[in-house]
Order: structure tokens, then sequence, then C-alpha cells
């Protein structure tokens, strides 16, 4: 015979096997190594009466479901005990009615019948509560799962009782009875009630699903790949109601999956599964409340556990995504995904991410395995966010060649459709975009223009320290008293002005500076070092400063401005074509109060406009154009001329050269809030219809067979595929 799995070792661990199947059984024992060693394990776990521990190099049954809390992560190696201890062991446990088994999940837990080492009577036919034993159904190491007859409903159930006294594992069993209490949804098996027998078992009720699990459903006979994806889609839902009410499973596998003879799938075994506990009044525990696995243990089935259960680190959802993952994986291809016979070599193959190729000639598409290979990433993160996003894309999957005709028919349709409503749909869709565009340009201008003036601020302070401009704050001219002569005080001036030019301004690099005395002459351009003597009070704003004694102000104007040249500002020759704008700041002795305040210096600043317009633009579609109070503008190559006489803030439409802009003015201030010039953004607002003479009559001559074709093409898809189009 075959090589044992781990249902056979269970039930002839358990006596399950009748004379003639335990005598192949063990004559197959005598023969093979493997299968050997895989029964030591097992009974040396057994014997310690606790869950499986998994150990580096020993060969285990892979798909035994281990609950070993506190198991470390690479745990010292166990050889076990012999196989002839292990019929001794089980032969002896057989004497008093039950063995000790290894559980798979599907046959569950429940707390204890009686004390350890009490005497226990037949179960079969006993009362606990309402409800009569009737039929053993199967057995693990923790309970036994029974037939039941509940006479109050008149109905029939699946009672699990604990096979031996463990209060970890009658909390076990009520957590499981939460866990499933939680989730109403047909994909999940119902729970019924926790209760207690008069001799204090503790035991649960639920659904009793006549029918067979997903394993023997999917090995029994020759499944196509559409059959297995749609049964395994509605396990899925299951494991995403349990999510969607904070429960996460942690042992998916076929095992724990039951398929009715209605063909209704049901999730059952959350045995492992936990949450948060839940006050009563309190809304259900969210999933990313949940906080499971602690560091170091081990939960879950080998062959189908995550990495991050290997590892004994913190699962999520996308640990039953992974192990959903593997059991379709084992469903579709005949085989697991990862390789290994003990549990350090699957280990470190699971945790590499280490998966096998898919089998020749597989009849599994590229686009499914695809799907496949993501739920099963090493790192959760790269799996789907949700059970539901994997739900979802398995469901595309198996609609994929219809949906591709769907698709089809839609795109004819939408084209031909397109004639009729997509000079609006595009018009307003790009209307909303360059509206969206225009306003962040405008958040995006106000941060340019604060943050420019508050470097300005900055370079002024530090313009201020400067010996060079403290010595010009404080020289007067000895005429104003009567003393000296204009010739001795130009003379001090132009030692002044060579002071100037010749201090240290490296902090200031970058930037154009002027400076100006008391009187508003013109003492030092960084554009022109040996240009001195201009008049700075051609500028308003220069001229209100030294009546007031303080006033600092912004100036947006043209270089061809005829006070650029009067002021010397940017020196001789003729000025360069474009805009500035002019930060101005007074250096005042006297009262903060601005009565008897003094303007001793004039600190200057010229940022240049071209910098101001590359700044705001954030995309090369709009055009944008700095204008000032004069009409004089600089502008990007998406501006068109015509435009920038705009001056309403807001967004119009207006038709320049057989073209549509959509434009719109925002105003600029100056340091006292006052409009200092405007910046005009316009951007093409042009449909699809208007890109050839006459669209919209051909296109409307054809819209109503276009869209009959359209809705015929879409209806036949989806009679052919159902709703997962």
């Amino acid at each position: 015979m075959d090589c044992l799995d781990a249902n056979l070792v269970q039930d002839l661990m358990s006596g399950a096997l009748d004379g003639t199947l335990r005598a192949h059984v063990l004559g197959h024992l005598d023969t093979c190594e493997d299968c050997r060693q895989l029964l030591n394990v097992t009974a040396s776990d057994t014997m310690n009466e606790s869950l499986p521990r998994f150990h580096d190099n020993e060969e285990i049954g892979l798909d035994t479901t281990a609950i070993a809390e506190g198991v470390p992560a690479k745990p010292p190696t166990n050889k076990g005990v012999s196989l002839l201890e292990t019929q001794l062991a089980s032969d002896a446990v057989n004497d008093v009615g039950e063995a000790p088994t290894i559980v798979p999940q599907d046959l569950v837990t429940t707390p204890a019948l009686a004390p350890r080492g009490a005497d226990r009577p037949p179960l079969q036919g006993r009362r606990l509560a309402h409800y009569t034993l009737t039929e053993r159904l199967g057995a693990g190491a923790m309970g036994v799962v029974w037939k039941a007859d509940d006479p109050k409903l008149g109905r029939q159930v699946a009672v699990k009782v604990l096979r031996r006294y463990d209060e970890a594992l009658t909390e076990r069993l009520v957590r499981e009875a939460r866990s499933m209490a939680q989730v109403n949804h047909p994909n999940v098996v119902t729970v019924y009630e926790v209760g207690e027998g008069e001799d204090g078992t503790t035991f649960i009720s639920m659904e009793l699903v006549s029918g067979q699990s997903l394993r023997a459903w999917q090995t029994k006979e020759r499944r196509s790949v559409p059959e297995i994806v749609e049964t395994y889609i509605a396990a899925g839902r299951g494991l995403a109601a349990a999510h969607a009410a904070g429960i996460i499973h942690r042992d998916f596998k076929p095992d724990n999956v039951l398929i009715g003879d209605d063909g209704r799938v049901r999730v059952t075994d959350f045995g492992l599964a936990a949450a948060k506990p839940t006050a009563i009044g309190e809304k259900p525990t969210h999933i990313g409340d949940v906080n499971l696995t602690t560091s170091g243990s081990v939960l879950g089935t080998p062959a189908y556990m995550a990495p991050e259960q290997f590892m004994g680190g913190n699962v999520d959802p996308r640990t039953d995504q992974f192990n959903f993952c593997v059991a379709l994986h084992e469903a579709l291809y005949g085989e697991r995904p990862f390789e290994g016979k003990t549990f350090a070599e699957l280990g470190d193959n699971v945790c590499e991410g280490t998966i096998k190729p898919a089998p020749a000639g597989s009849q599994v598409s590229s686009a499914l395995r695809e799907i496949l290979l993501r739920g099963l990433s090493a790192k959760p993160g790269d799996r789907f966010p949700t059970m539901n996003d994997l739900i979802v894309e398995l469901g595309r999957d198996r609609a994929r060649p219809w949906r591709r005709t769907a698709i089809a028919a839609t795109a004819l349709a939408g084209v031909l459709s397109l004639g009729l409503v997509a000079d609006w749909v595009v018009r307003d869709r790009v209307s909303t975009e360059i509206r969206q565009s225009f306003a962040l340009m405008r958040s995006q201008l106000d941060k340019t223009i604060d943050r420019q003036t508050t470097s300005f601020y900055n370079l002024s302070d530090i313009a201020y320290e400067k010996s060079a401009l403290r010595e010009l704050a404080a020289h007067h001219d000895q005429a104003d008293f009567g003393l000296g002569n204009p010739e001795d005080d130009k003379a001090d001036l132009e030692a002044l002005h060579g002071t100037l030019a010749s201090a240290d301004w490296a902090k200031l690099e970058g930037t154009q500076i002027v400076i100006g005395d008391y009187k508003g002459r013109l003492m030092y351009t960084s554009a022109a070092p040996t240009t001195w003597g201009g008049d700075l009070k051609v500028f308003d704003p220069v001229k209100r400063a030294l009546e007031s004694g303080k006033f600092d102000s912004v100036l947006v104007l043209s270089y061809r401005d005829p006070r650029v040249a009067s002021s010397g500002l940017l020196g001789p020759g003729t000025p360069p074509p474009g805009l500035g704008a002019l930060f101005e700041r007074t250096l005042a002795l006297g009262s903060d109060s601005n009565e008897g305040r003094e303007a001793r210096a004039i600190y200057m600043q010229l940022l240049d406009g071209k910098q101001l317009v590359e700044e705001i633009q954030l995309d090369r579609k709009t055009g944008i154009a700095l204008v000032a109070p004069d009409g004089m503008a600089i502008a990007n190559d998406a501006m068109r001329p015509e435009l920038i006489g705009y001056v309403s803030e807001n967004s119009d439409e207006i038709r320049v050269a057989g073209r549509t802009y959509l434009v719109q003015a925002i105003p600029v201030r100056g340091l006292d809030g006052a409009q200092i010039a405007r910046v005009v953004m316009a951007r093409p607002l042009d449909s699809v219809l208007s890109l050839f003479p006459g669209a919209r009559l051909v296109l409307a001559l054809t819209a109503f067979a276009a869209l009959v074709l359209a809705a015929f093409t879409w209806w036949r898809a989806r009679q052919i595929t159902g709703a997962r189009v």
C-alpha cells in the first residue's frame, strides 16, 4: 500500500481502523522507515499529552494541526520513541476505549468529560444538557464530535466534547464557539450554543452538515479548474465574513471546509481563531485590533502555514489568505506549492518564498497562477490587502474569456456613444481638472510670495548687521546743519559708497540688493557696484517710507520702466526686458510709533519675475503670465498673448484662434495687502468632438445603433458569465 497520510495515522492512533485495514497499516509500517518516523514523532507528542511540537529534522504529518504555544521557531530535535513503544501506548489506551490522536482540526475540541485519570462512561446514548449523543462522527487528540438529537427543536446537531480535562482546552473551546458565533454567514458553520452537562462536561453544539470535506470533494473525482475556483471562492467568502467580524481562522485547509449535500460550502473549525474580547454592548472587534499569535508560538497546520506562523510572529487576515492559497494551489495542481518533509525544511522554503514551478501540462492559466503567487508571498504586505480583494481577483479570472468579449463590446458601444456624450463629459472633466490645477497654482503663488517675503526679511536682518550699513545709517550731510560744503558731503558719500561696495555681502549672494541713504540716494547696487547717486524716491513706496519714517513694501515693475533707469538700480545702459518684484525695507531710528521715527537707510531686494513664474508653474499645459499694473507682462511659452489682458478672478471660457481656453486671473498683493500685480492662468479646454469638423453630425447618426450593439454585447456576456463579469 502507499505511504500513510495524516488521516490514516490519526485513525490508527485513535483506534478507528477496522481489523483488516489496521493489519495492512501495521504491515506497511514494518517495511517503511518514513512512515515509522512519522508515527514515532506523533506518538512522542501524544505520550506527552500535548498537541504536536514540530522539530527541525523530523519527518512529520505536515497536514496535522499544531498548537504549540511558546514553541521557538527552531526547537531542539526530539527523536521521539520507538515504534514498539508507540504501539504499546496505542494498545494500552485502546483498551479503555479511546486513543490519544493528533487532531486534524476538522474534529475540533471541547472541554473535559471528567478529571484526568477518572473513569469515563461510554458516551453513546448519553445526554448532555438536552442533547442526546447518538453517533460518533470523528475524534481528535482533544475532543470527539458526535451527532446528537435536539428534542427541544426537533433537529439533529453536531456536538463537540473534550476528550480530557484541560482548563486551557476548555478556554479554547469557548473561544472557538464565540468566534464562530460572531459570524453569521452562509459559508460558515453555524454555532448554536456552548453548555455544560450535569457532570461539568463542557460542549459546543453546532449545525450538522450532511456532506463531505473539501479535501474529499476535490480528491474523489477529477474537478475542472472553474469548479475548483468557484468552490474555493465560496470558502473564501466565509473567511472574509470571519475577518469582518474580527476573527482570524489561522488553520484554513481543505479538511476544515465542509461541502453539504445541498452544495453549500461551509468553513468550520475555528479552534485556533482568536479575537480581542468584546464586552457586552460594545461593537464587534475589528480585525485591525486583533493581535493574535505571541512571538515564539506555532499555531496552524505546517503544510498550510504562512511564514509568520513558522516564525512565531503576529498573524492577521493575510495569514488566512496564505493558508487559503496553499490549499487552492494543492487543489489546482495536485500538489502543494512548497517542498519539505520536515518542519525545518518546509519552514525554510515557505519563509524564503521558494515555490515549486507549475507541473508540465497544467490547465491553470498564467493569470490564475499570478494570483496564487501573490497570495503566497512571503511578506504579508506583498499579498492582497484583504480576503475580499483576493476573491474578487479569482472571480475575475474565472470570467476572463467572457469578460474580454464583454469589454470589447462595451468599448465599441462606448466609442460610438461618445459622439453624444463625450463633448459634455470630457469638457466637464477637463474643466474640473483645470480649476483644480488653478487652485493649486494659486496656493503655490501664495506660498512662493510668503517664502520670498520671509527670505527678504531674513536677508535684510543680515544686511542690517553689516558695519557698512550701520555707518551709512549714522551719516548726515554737514550742509544740512550749515556746516561744511556740498563738495565735502559728496566726498563723504563717495567714501560711504566705497565702503558699501567693498563690504562682504557673501551671505547675500544670489540676490540683487540695492541700498539707499536717508535722502533716498542710491548708495550701492549689486547689479552695478560702481554706480551710485541715483534717486530712489522715484518709487512711491520709497518716498512714502522716507516721509513716514517706516514703511516696508513690494513693487512689481518692468525693467524698462523709466523709473528704473533714473534710479540707476540696474546700472547704466539699456535695461533688459522683463519684470521684477522690488522689495523695500526701511532702517529707521526713533520710537515704535511712526511719529518721531527717522528713516536712516533703505534696503531693497530685486526678485526676477521669471523666477516667480517658474516657481508657481506646476505643469507645461497651463499658460502663466505675470502682469504689472502698467500692463507690462512676462509669460511662459504656453500662454496666448491675447489672454494676458484678462482681469477677472472667475474661471471663464474664452475662444481664441479656434480653440477654447479656461482663463482666470489671480491678484498679487503687497505687504500692505494692496494689489501690486496679477497672475493670469490659461489652459485649453478642448473636447473630443472638436478634433475634426462634422464629428457631432457623424456620431449622432450612428449613436443609436452603437448603443444597441453595446447593450446587447454586455447583456450576452453577463448571461454567460454571471454577475462576476
